[in-house]
């Protein structure tokens, strides 16, 4: 079974208009949450976004009231993934070249909404997020369903040599997804990196859906490298119903 058909949980990743930056203000945030969660079409009695900073933490959301207050909504402080059980409880990843990732077990219902930058992905973030639904919920890998969503994509991303010598000391099929570009530079595929990590931590590979877009090159989407410093945000929307 793939992610998208399944019944137990509701997802997608924003494109223009729709822009989730905080600098933007709290009536933008919530016209536009409101908005897509409409899109969606769902009803969430709470909604968790993450003040994202490149880490490899994961945050439980479990009923309690994990967080601060954002703007009416909940955010939780120095985390790149959350997971819960929880039902109509939206968790937000924002994105704007990073590699939005979600995990889904249809068996324990539950999940993990992942914001995959290249220093998280490169700490293997997804997988730590994955052995977190191990633990707490007994979540099987072979379970899982997974997508990774529209990041900056293996032709734009291009690295200096020394994140090529980091992924090389992280991840066994390194070569896979690494290209030579120039003398000094290197092309990193994100989405691949991130599949081949799940695969290895049991998720099996047909159970891995993969958007093929490109943030950087595709017009629909918000990208950090193409417009900063006046860049937008994407951001991916999952909810358990």
């Amino acid at each position: 079974m793939l992610l998208r058909d399944s019944r137990g949980i509701r997802f997608a990743v924003s494109q223009k208009p729709y822009d989730f930056r905080a600098s933007l203000g709290g009536d933008h945030l919530r016209k536009d949450t409101e908005g897509f969660l409409n899109e969606l079409q769902v009803h969430a009695r709470a909604v968790y976004f993450m003040n994202q900073t490149h880490s490899d933490h994961v945050a439980f959301i479990d009923g309690e009231q994990s967080g601060d207050d954002y703007f009416g909504y909940r955010i939780v402080t120095d985390t790149d993934a959350m997971v819960t059980n929880e039902k109509h409880v939206a968790l937000v990843s924002r994105i704007s070249d990073c590699t939005p990732v979600l995990l889904y077990d249809p068996a324990k219902e539950a999940m993990a909404c992942i914001h995959s930058g290249w220093r998280s992905t490169v700490k293997k973030l997804p997988a730590k997020a994955l052995a977190a639904m191990e633990a707490h919920y007994g979540t099987d890998p072979e379970d899982v369903l997974a997508f990774i969503g529209p990041c900056i994509g293996p032709d734009s991303f291009q690295v200096g040599k020394e994140v090529s010598a980091l992924w090389r000391e992280a991840f066994s099929f390194a070569e896979n997804v690494i290209r030579p570009d120039d003398d000094d530079h290197d092309l990193i595929d994100m989405k691949r990196t991130n599949a081949g990590m799940l695969e290895e931590a049991g998720v099996r590979a047909e159970n891995i859906t993969v958007d093929p877009a490109d943030t950087f090159t595709d017009p629909r989407y918000h990208s950090y490298r193409l417009s900063a410093p006046e860049y937008g945000s994407n951001a991916l929307f999952a909810i358990l119903v």
